[in-house]
């Protein structure tokens, strides 16, 4: 395929080739360095197809996560909770669907936000829909725990900080550990961490 046959794809067959450019590029290229002209090579494509969708790679960028992280953002795994008859149990069946999803969209694509977070220091770029994922993020919580008191389980009174808790343990396992995050370890995590804060 030439330049030319490449810049006629449209829709999200160009995305998608513009995308997989682009992460294929960030795996030897530092992020800072990465250019329009790197991408549109790449894909086989010309720069002002680029332009057209974005002012920078930095936005480019941030449409990847937007694209391949949604799931993760729009809280849909949430929809495969269940009410297992115990704290404990429910919340190893949180870390072990955020993993999940962590695992399908890749360590990289979310290290790679993270970065781009890190270099946004007045938020001009925060996605509204990630800020929406953390209400969803306490909520899923805040359930599990009502559920165990109704159940007759002593839970303590936390912060939102620590509701988020479960959800930065695994964020945090992904950066540190990203090929040691087993279902021994996600118990681990569950019965000297989360039981403990959350169990009065």
């Amino acid at each position: 395929m030439n330049k030319t046959e490449n810049s006629r794809r449209r829709g999200d067959e160009l995305l998608e080739s513009l995308y997989n450019a682009t992460m294929k590029l960030a795996t030897t290229t530092k992020l800072t360095n990465l250019t329009f002209q790197q991408i549109a090579d790449e894909a086989r494509t010309s720069r002002t197809v680029l332009y057209r969708r974005w002012s920078t790679p930095f936005d480019l960028l941030q449409d990847i996560y937007s694209y391949k992280a949604k799931k993760l953002f729009d809280g849909a795994f949430f929809d495969e909770l269940k009410d297992n008859g115990s704290l404990r149990k429910d919340l190893l069946q949180l870390l072990t669907v955020y993993q999940k999803v962590h695992t399908e969209i890749g360590a990289e694509i979310i290290n790679n936000y993270y970065f781009l977070r890190a270099q946004d220091k007045n938020d001009n770029n925060e996605l509204l829909i990630h800020k929406q994922a953390v209400e969803k993020h306490l909520n899923a919580t805040k359930k599990i725990l009502a559920n165990a008191e109704k159940r007759g389980e002593k839970i303590r009174k936390i912060s939102p900080i620590t509701l988020m808790l479960p959800y930065d343990l695994i964020r945090t396992e992904n950066l540190i550990r990203p090929t040691n995050i087993s279902k021994k370890r996600l118990t681990m995590m569950v019965d000297e961490i989360l039981m403990p804060v959350f169990v009065g």
